[in-house]
Order: C-alpha cells, then sequence, then structure tokens
C-alpha cells in the first residue's frame, strides 16, 4: 500500500495546472478627424506617441506610383517614389 501510494504521489496530473491571467494592456480609442469616419482607402491613420504620453492619429499619404517612361508608360527601375 505504501509504495503504491508513493508511486501515485509522483506521476503528474492529467489536468493542466491554472495559469494566472495577465490583464491586457488598455489603448487608447482614437476617432478619426478628417474625411470619412470609416477605414477607407482614403482615409489612412496610424497611431503616434508624442513626447507628452498622449496617443494622436496620424494621416498616412497615399503611397505615389512612381516615374515612369515618357514613350512606353513603364515604371522606371531603381528610381524611388
Amino acid at each position: 500500500f505504501g509504495s503504491r501510494h508513493l508511486a501515485r504521489a509522483s506521476c503528474p496530473s492529467p489536468l493542466p495546472k491554472a495559469r494566472a491571467r495577465i490583464p491586457a494592456a488598455m489603448v487608447e480609442r482614437l476617432t478619426y478627424r478628417r474625411h470619412t469616419r470609416y477605414n477607407t482607402k482614403s482615409n489612412k491613420v496610424r497611431l503616434l506617441r508624442t513626447p507628452g504620453g498622449r496617443l494622436v492619429n496620424q494621416v498616412v499619404k497615399k503611397k505615389a506610383k512612381g516615374p515612369a517612361c515618357g514613350d512606353c508608360g513603364k515604371r522606371l527601375i531603381g528610381l524611388p517614389c
């Protein structure tokens, strides 16, 4: 009886131990200030933290198509937009 009891005590429990849940950090919700109030192609923003610790929306401009050839109209390789 004694050896059987010791063997059971050393084997791992079939149930996983409950982990302590870490609460997620609350994030400030910001509203759109320009154009439409929805996440459209022309209304892209990114979050920016100011030196004062405030979160603000920074409006992201659309990416340019870049320079093209005047004759054939194809994009020129190696030149930045």
